[in-house]
C-alpha cells in the first residue's frame, strides 16, 4: 500500500495548492479517505514519508484547530459542519501519531503547537459543557467533543513518553519534548500564582511565549463602576 497521501487541491499548506475551490464537504471526504486508506486499524503501519504526514498534521492544526467559537457567539446546532470537521481532524491527528513511525522525531515545534491548540480547544469546549445545549440527532455534544479533544491530547503526550525511537545526534529523544511541555505547564502555573489579579480582570494564557500571563481589565465592569 502506498504510504503517501494523494496529491490534493485543498487549501492547506503542503496540500498542493492554495487557490482551491474545494468545498468543505469535499475536504471532509478527503480527511475520511485518509483514515480509511492509510490510517485505519487494518492498515499497515506507515514506515516511510514521515514528512508528508507531519505536513498534513501541521496544516490541520493551523487551519482547523486554530479557533472554536464560544457559546456567546454562536448556537451549537448551527455549527454542525464545524463540529464534524473538528471531530474528523482530531481523529486524523490521533491516528497519525499512533501509526506513523518516527513521527515524534524532530517534531518538537509541532507537538508544542498542538498541545497549546488542543488545550485551548478543551477549554472552550469546557465552557460549552456548562451551557444548556440541545443537540441535533447525530451531532456530537459539547461533552463528547471535549472528551475527544482531551483523549487526543493525552494520546499525543503519552506517545512522547512511550516512543522508542532510535537515538541520534540529529534529534533529541521524544521524552525531552514531553519534559519541556510539562515544565512549561509548571511555569504557567507559577506565573499565575505570582501574577496579581482582581475580580474585574481577564486572563490570557500563552504557552511557549513570554509573557505567559497577560491581565486585561474588563471594560464593561469599569464603565459600570463609573456609572455608580
Amino acid at each position: 500500500m502506498n504510504t503517501i497521501p494523494p496529491s490534493t487541491p485543498f487549501p492547506v499548506p503542503g496540500f498542493n495548492g492554495a487557490d482551491s475551490n474545494a468545498t468543505p464537504a469535499e475536504f471532509l471526504k478527503f480527511l475520511r479517505s485518509l483514515i480509511i486508506q492509510y490510517l485505519g486499524d487494518d492498515c499497515p503501519r506507515i514506515t516511510a514519508n514521515k514528512a508528508a504526514w507531519v505536513t498534513i498534521v501541521n496544516g490541520l492544526t493551523d487551519h482547523l484547530l486554530g479557533s472554536f467559537p464560544l457559546p456567546d457567539i454562536v448556537i451549537w446546532n448551527t455549527m454542525e459542519e464545524k463540529i464534524v470537521m473538528t471531530e474528523v481532524t482530531l481523529e486524523v491527528i490521533r491516528r497519525v501519531f499512533l501509526r506513523v513511525d518516527g513521527v515524534y522525531n524532530g517534531s518538537e515545534g509541532l507537538v508544542r503547537k498542538m498541545f497549546a491548540r488542543l488545550l485551548d480547544l478543551c477549554q472552550v469546549l469546557d465552557v460549552w459543557t456548562n451551557r444548556e445545549v440541545v443537540c441535533a440527532e447525530g451531532t456530537f455534544s459539547p461533552a463528547q467533543m471535549n472528551e475527544k479533544a482531551l483523549n487526543v491530547l493525552v494520546s499525543v503526550l503519552r506517545g512522547l513518553g512511550d516512543s522508542s525511537a532510535v537515538l541520534s545526534e540529529e534529534h533529541d529523544p521524544s521524552w525531552k519534548t514531553l519534559r519541556g511541555v510539562l515544565k512549561e505547564c509548571l511555569d504557567v502555573c507559577q506565573d499565575l500564582i505570582v501574577s496579581p489579579t482582581t475580580p474585574t480582570t481577564f486572563t490570557i494564557i500563552a504557552f511557549f511565549r513570554k509573557p505567559r500571563i497577560v491581565r486585561l481589565k474588563d471594560q464593561n465592569s469599569q464603565e459600570q463602576k463609573k456609572a455608580h
